[in-house]
């Protein structure tokens, strides 16, 4: 029996984990776990969008953002394809899951296949308990900034121990009364928040901060809007990590408990960030934006039940979020029902250092007024492409003429909040829609991406351009396939945290 927990760390990315190289030692626990004889640390993981909400419906489905549908920031996940949750619950799992944000959430229609789905950040006793932030994704989104409640990871924790000693209980005493038979596996879904902007470590984590600064930099977004200087970054920096020191202490007690419960050895542990975070490499910071690798590449950890047969330790080989469920599914002996998933099973590469895939792709658009960023990368090669706005979502009155993109922003400058925003970094969007169209970067000679070669590799263009072109293709006929539709209202609360979030 091999019970499966994953946990999603907002916004982590790979290269602030210590067993990733990183010189702090932010990931103490989270190292342990890679270090595991039967974990593997895939050092090359990407992921297929750099905002949260296409990222989950990713990682629950196997699908790619244009297949499930979810790309923009009014999409749903309400199409019809594969969700692990569901597949597991049909085999006899139990499921639950905890959520600590709007983006993934049973209002969008992220519940579906669980027992139980707990929308934390509509929790009214956090209200008291939590620091009330105001915050924004204001590189990406447009409208006003509100006040938001921010689960913390130790709330995830107080949500989902509960749950999983239920499970232990039912096994250990074949309580009939159990929602299921006893002895059922289970399956659990953790989504926690930190580190994601604002950057509030909580007390006594704040482990890296220079007595030496003086300037205006808080973690908040409006401290991010005044970054000026290399000190003003560091700070920032210095914030995020203490944010992920206390996400992997939380972590830690987690494994305490499985242990304790006597359930650790018996349960898959999958570990990822979303997408990473930027802080200025590219000239823009938090996500949402051009997949670069600080917000492309993201840590993967896969921790096998005791005496799996794999080789422990890294592995370099591609690997992408879309991946996990049919991992897992291959994992459990139940390869067969990831045949409708465009990811593939990792565990090749687990057992052998096989090369399962050879190209991962991914693609962001927060609305129709927005263009589309597209990536595709190989072990060698990066290709960024920047379409106009337009409607890519293939469904029926859409498209990205000239006249459709006039439609959509005259819809965006209509909002008086969105104006307010282009008037205060008027720059920004210039810059933004000036951003060249086609970009190639060698990330073994430039793995920091500053030089756009694509002039000088024009075959390389071609041949990642008519990659990318084949995988949309592949989407939008997979999409054709589902249903959309499927309907789900969003509650005030879901509103009001998604706008304090920016992402409504």
């Amino acid at each position: 029996m091999t019970n499966v927990l994953i946990y999603i760390v907002d916004a982590l990315r790979a290269d602030h984990l210590s067993s990733y190289g990183y010189a702090r030692p932010t990931t103490p626990n989270l190292d342990a776990l890679a270090a595991e004889a039967s974990a593997v640390r895939f050092s090359a993981a990407c992921s297929p969008s750099t905002w949260t909400k296409p990222v989950a419906a990713s990682i629950l489905s196997g699908c790619y953002p244009p297949a499930h549908g979810v790309r923009s920031r009014s999409d749903l996940f309400v199409r019809a394809v594969p969700r692990l949750p569901e597949l597991l619950q049909a085999a006899g799992y139990r499921t639950a899951a905890v959520s600590t944000i709007g983006n993934v959430s049973s209002p969008m229609g992220y519940a579906v296949g669980f027992d139980k789905f707990v929308d934390l950040y509509k929790e009214p006793s956090l209200v008291s308990r939590r620091e009330v932030s105001n915050t924004g994704a204001w590189k990406l989104y447009f409208e006003e900034d509100t006040t938001v409640v921010l689960p913390l990871a130790e709330d995830v924790n107080e949500a989902a121990l509960p749950w999983l000693a239920s499970q232990a209980a039912a096994i250990a005493n074949g309580n009939g009364n159990q929602p299921a038979a006893s002895g059922s596996p289970w399956f659990m879904f953790l989504w926690v928040l930190d580190p994601h902007d604002p950057y509030y470590p909580p007390p006594g984590y704040d482990r890296w901060r220079d007595t030496a600064y003086t300037g205006k930099i808080d973690g908040s977004a409006e401290s991010v809007r005044r970054v000026r200087t290399s000190d003003d970054i560091q700070r920032l920096v210095d914030l995020y990590d203490g944010e992920i020191a206390y996400t992997d202490v939380q972590f830690g007690l987690l494994v305490q408990q499985l242990k304790a419960q006597g359930q650790y050895d018996d349960t898959l542990i999958v570990v990822a960030g979303d997408h990473g975070e930027a802080f200025g490499e590219h000239g823009d910071f938090v996500h949402g934006h051009l997949a670069y690798e600080e917000i492309m590449r993201v840590p993967l950890i896969i921790k096998f039940p005791a005496g799996f047969d794999v080789q422990p330790g890294a592995t370099g080989a591609l690997a992408q979020l879309t991946d996990i469920a049919p991992t897992v599914l291959d994992a459990l002996g139940l390869g067969q029902l990831a045949d409708g998933m465009q990811g593939v099973s990792l565990l090749s590469a687990a057992r052998a250092g096989e090369r399962p895939r050879s190209l991962v792709y991914s693609e962001t658009q927060a609305s129709t007024a927005n263009q589309r960023l597209l990536a595709v990368r190989d072990d060698r090669w990066k290709y960024l492409r920047v379409d106009p706005p337009g409607d890519y979502s293939g469904r029926a009155g859409g498209g990205s003429g000239a006249g459709q993109r006039l439609a959509d922003y005259a819809k965006q400058l209509s909002n008086p909040e969105m104006l307010k925003r282009v008037l205060r970094n008027p720059m920004f969007y210039v810059r933004r829609q000036r951003v060249a169209r086609d970009m190639l970067f060698d990330l073994q000679a430039d793995p920091g991406e500053q030089r756009n070669v694509a002039a000088e590799n024009p075959e390389v263009v071609r041949r990642l351009a008519a990659a990318l072109e084949t995988w949309l293709a592949e989407c939008g006929e997979f999409a054709a396939l589902s249903d959309t539709s499927a309907q789900v209202g969003l509650d005030e609360a879901t509103l009001r945290q998604l706008e304090g979030l920016g992402y409504l």
